[in-house]
């Protein structure tokens, strides 16, 4: 019989080498970074220990693997090895091996064999084929002298797939994205596991057409995703097992998924147009939209009149009418008062806030982002609308379609970052740096014992109701404005982690089990910095909450509207057309919502 063992899998042999040519590159990346840009966050220190230990384990051992598809699923199935019979170890040049049996002797089944490589066919046509491995792969420090119960232990306490071997690089199970691939998995191989019979008729077959030398002795060369395309039209069609015309069948299935004959003209055209979306890089700019997280938590304490606080305590320390002594709150108002020449002034951070939120009170003539604020009440009411449907469907238990998708709210999505990153390049990168260091700074001031001690405050929050209030003619409501400030950080880091995610055209933008189970959270990582999917719908909830947004706007909103005209980068106007604009009556953030 046909030697299916012996096939080698092409496209499963030549992803390894770019995930190891991506973890270099992210790694030079992260390094660079560190060096010249900035502090890594934890995360990124994470990020950056995990590739530096997988790239190590594979220069020690040239036969391990990274490519987090393969691994992942390896790992799936070694976890269950009844879902095979056996273990599936790393594969050789794409030969798939393995082990049968209890004790893991033995060769690899053919059954075996012709059920991974479908599986992974399977995920590769899913959309798995391009994962990230960072996220997916994670090298054990596990010494090779454990015994098999210290080792299985020490696995499941690093969260690291259980394999039979003592193998390096594995999955690191207790990231979403592999959980993703488990839900995947699973349907994948039950998918499998229906066609086994056919799919062990047509391997053989696919291997020949490949290289017709193939035989039991010489292995033939298939594409494992064109193995799971070429099962899935022939189960569309109810080909069976006992098709007497199977190969010229596969042949006809081959010649449209390769587009072959002058009939194909389109089919030829589908699979060769490059992917637009890689092209689009540049049109989301990470940093450029993760900076609008400090704008516009200083411009929510500009709305409390927190920064005119600040200077009245330093103005009030400076005529002697704070009882302050020598401490570490003497030494911050000395600090600040002699480094107000450095400072933004009041009418600066007005036109950055302008610049980059659109909110009124910049100079004239000066860039206004006029979309902004429509653009985020319609990606705050996408994810709110999206995620309130699927509960109500799920209470239901209707089959009813959602009236909001996950593309509409990828393309709310898509829409606000693009206007964010347009509107994040130049000097709105320092100035935001300057801001947060600047709110930190009035943080730690303000909620100083002595300065809170002065106006009988249990907290900052009451330091600035007390001075606004006696000083500044009257305060606004403080845990308003600083949900809505955490709330902004929030949205605008979600957005920033998950470019890849938006600019992709297919897959989830929103995993609803993680919104409705959300993973507990690692020590240091917070809501601010890195936020999961539970956090954004959190977020967008309490910010409309708070800027009582009414439900019909906020189903309003949530439809898809045309996309605005937006650069991937600014672009220079003449001055004539300036002045224009300049003229055009400002359209702002604002932090109520329009009543109809």
């Amino acid at each position: 019989m046909f030697a299916i063992t012996l096939i080698r899998y092409r496209d499963i042999a030549n992803s390894e080498r770019p995930a190891r040519d991506r973890l270099a590159t992210r790694l030079g990346i992260l390094k660079k970074a560190e060096e010249n840009r900035r502090n890594l966050t934890r995360d990124e220190k994470d990020d950056k220990a995990r590739i530096e230990a997988v790239l190590a384990a594979i220069e020690a051992d040239d036969t391990e693997l990274c490519e987090p598809l393969f691994v992942g699923a390896r790992d799936l199935f070694n976890a269950s090895p009844g879902l095979l019979g056996g273990y599936l170890h790393n594969h050789v040049g794409g030969q798939l091996l393995g082990a049968v049996g209890k004790a893991g002797n033995g060769e690899f089944e053919k059954k075996s064999c012709c059920k991974a490589a479908l599986t992974i066919g399977l995920l590769k046509v899913d959309g798995f084929g391009d994962l990230d491995a960072a996220p997916i792969v994670h090298a054990t420090p596990a010494p090779p002298d454990m015994t098999p119960e210290e080792l299985k232990a020490f696995e499941a306490r690093n969260k690291l797939a259980i394999g039979p071997q003592s193998r390096r690089i594995m999955s690191h199970t207790g990231g979403p994205r592999f959980a993703n691939l488990s839900k995947a998995f699973y349907a994948a191989i039950g998918e499998a596991g229906a066609m086994e019979d056919l799919a062990m008729l047509v391997l053989p077959l696919l291997a020949q057409e490949g290289d017709s030398r193939a035989d039991d002795k010489i292995p033939g060369i298939v594409d494992a995703e064109e193995f799971a395309r070429v099962m899935r039209a022939l189960a569309r069609s109810g080909v069976t097992a006992d098709e007497p015309q199977l190969r010229r069948i596969i042949n006809d299935e081959l010649d449209k998924l390769q587009g072959r004959g002058d009939d194909n003209a389109a089919n030829i055209l589908g699979i060769d147009l490059p992917d637009l979306e890689d092209a689009a890089d540049a049109g989301i700019v990470p940093d450029n939209v993760r900076l609008m997280g400090p704008m516009i938590c200083a411009a929510m304490f500009d709305e409390l009149k927190a920064f005119e606080v600040v200077d009245k305590l330093v103005e009030l320390f400076q005529q002697g009418m704070l009882t302050i002594g020598n401490g570490p709150a003497g030494k911050q108002l000395y600090k600040y008062w002699k480094d107000a020449p450095n400072r933004m002034s009041d009418a600066e951070r007005r036109n950055f806030y302008a610049m980059t939120m659109g909110i009124p009170g910049g100079e004239s003539g000066g860039t206004v982002n006029r979309e902004f604020n429509d653009l985020w009440l319609r990606f705050v009411s996408s994810v709110s609308s999206f995620v309130r449907q699927n509960e109500v469907d799920r209470l239901l238990r209707a089959s009813l379609p959602s009236p909001i998708s996950h593309q509409q709210v990828k393309k709310a999505a898509r829409d606000l970052a693009v206007n964010l990153s347009l509107h994040g390049y130049g000097m709105s990168y320092y100035a935001a740096i300057d801001l947060q260091q600047q709110i930190k700074f009035m943080i730690g001031l303000l909620g100083d014992k002595e300065v809170m001690a002065n106006y009988g405050a249990r907290d900052m929050w009451q330091v600035i109701d007390q001075v606004a209030t006696l000083e500044l003619g009257g305060a606004k409501t403080s845990s308003r404005y600083r949900t809505l400030a955490t709330c902004g950080a929030i949205i605008t880091a979600w957005l920033a982690d998950n470019t890849d995610r938006i600019r992709r055209p297919g897959g989830a933008i929103i995993d609803i089990e993680d919104v409705r189970s959300p993973m507990p959270r690692s020590n240091g990582v917070k809501a601010t910095t890195h936020p999961t999917d539970a956090d954004l719908v959190n977020a967008c909830e309490l910010w409309l909450a708070d800027t009582a947004t009414g439900d019909s706007l906020i189903d309003q909103m949530a439809q898809p509207r045309e996309t605005p005209v937006m650069t991937s980068r600014p672009v220079q106007i003449p001055a004539i057309a300036r002045e224009m604009l300049a003229d055009l009556p400002g359209m702002g953030m604002s932090y109520a919502s329009t009543r109809h």
